[in-house]
């Protein structure tokens, strides 16, 4: 049932990725089983940390802009955005189309090569 796909660089055996998506499904549950249980919620433990200063009421105050946080990351790849922001519409299935077809050519240069 399960095939092997053969490329110029071995193959890949898709039983075999399962089984490690499993082995490794097991180990992300036993090691996020191995936290504390003595944790509260609705207590000062549910509170969050804000360099050991007050935290305001108001939500305005805690924020940091991306602009601001992010400052030289997106100076230094400012032409890489630009071109990013010429294709960006702000709609959720352009974006999986691009995803889509991005895999679509990984799978046919796969496939083909």
């Amino acid at each position: 049932m399960w095939g092997k796909v053969y490329t110029g660089f071995g193959y890949w055996d898709a039983s075999a990725w399962i089984l490690f998506f499993f082995i490794a499904a097991f180990f992300t549950l036993w090691l996020r089983s191995q936290g504390r249980s003595d944790y509260k919620k609705g207590t000062d433990q549910d509170e969050i940390y804000w360099s050991g200063n007050e935290v305001p009421e108001d939500g305005e105050d805690i924020t940091v802009p991306a602009s601001s946080a992010y400052w030289g990351f997106r100076k230094a790849l400012e032409p890489f955005y630009k071109g990013l922001l010429g294709m960006h519409t702000g709609i959720a299935t352009d974006i999986v189309g691009y995803y889509v077809i991005a895999v679509a050519f990984l799978a046919v240069f796969i496939l083909l090569v």
